[in-house]
């Protein structure tokens, strides 16, 4: 399976690109959790808080389905 991450040109230092300059490929054997794909690539937790496939929200629990793009979405506060 593959997936490619995607996200903001300033946070892609967590993501080590390898695509482009905000993309990273990602291959497994497994189906992962989007969570554990960040965790396999080092990403330190709490820095992505959900993805967006398309124009769909995910969950950090979301299991993604081989070629899936997925763009990476920090957390937000408002008040």
């Amino acid at each position: 399976m593959t997936v490619y991450l995607t996200c903001g040109p300033r946070l892609a230092v967590y993501l080590d690109p390898d695509v482009d300059e905000v993309t990273r490929r990602f291959e497994t054997d497994g189906s992962p959790t989007l969570q554990e794909i960040l965790q396999a690539i080092g990403v330190p937790d709490g820095v992505f808080a959900y993805g967006v496939v398309g124009e769909r929200f995910v969950k950090l629990d979301y299991r993604p389905s081989s070629g899936e793009r997925i763009r990476l979405e920090v957390p937000v506060g408002g008040g």
